[in-house]
């Protein structure tokens, strides 16, 4: 399998979880669902926003893709650390390189995963929705359903040596995607707006 390709099928997962959440609701009896981690992140979000007016809807929503988005890039990392361990394992006459390119990589995109922390703890501390806590405790039920559902995915370590050298030759792309991708959606480029625009 082209790791560019699952690279890209694991970020889409994350990013589009909570829409495909949404169609499994709608198409199941109430009755019928089972509690687990996703459907309490559901309830959890539906009580979240429940009664919001549009600026604190924008505010809760913000913080949540923004979140969305950080967990999804920290899984591709943690993916390309797996497969690179997969890699030297199989390829130790290749391990230097592999794990070299994996450092520079992981250097590249590690302050920009900072930044975009820092940024969603500001907005976390600055939102008038509810109180921090409040949001924080949802962010880990978030996590909690990103787990359980990632139970349910194998993942199938590779070691050929020309997958394995596809995968660093697409790191560069990876590398300059993903951060694109976290200055972007976060905007982390423009300071944080704390007021509503007119």
């Amino acid at each position: 399998m082209n790791m560019k390709i699952f690279l890209c099928a694991s970020f889409s997962l994350l990013l589009w979880s909570g829409m495909v959440l949404a169609e499994e609701q709608k198409t199941i009896p109430s009755k019928l669902i089972e509690d687990t981690p996703v459907t309490r992140l559901q309830s959890a979000t539906e009580e979240m926003i429940a009664g919001l007016d549009e600026n604190k809807l924008k505010q809760f929503y913000v913080i949540e893709s923004s979140y969305r988005t950080i967990r999804a890039v920290e899984d591709v990392q943690m993916s390309v650390g797996r497969a690179i361990a997969s890699c030297s394992k199989a390829n130790a006459d290749s391990a230097q390189s592999y794990n070299d390119r994996y450092a520079v990589w992981k250097d590249a995109v590690r302050p920009v995963l900072n930044k975009g922390r820092d940024k969603l703890d500001k907005m976390v501390l600055l939102q008038s929705f509810t109180q921090p806590s409040q949001v924080r405790n949802y962010l880990k039920m978030f996590d909690a359903a990103v787990i359980y559902r990632n139970q349910g995915i194998k993942a199938v370590p590779i070691q050929d040596k020309g997958e394995c050298d596809k995968l660093l030759l697409n790191m560069n792309d990876t590398q300059d995607n993903l951060i694109k991708l976290l200055s972007d959606t976060l905007a982390l480029d423009q300071p944080l707006q704390t007021t509503q625009e007119e």
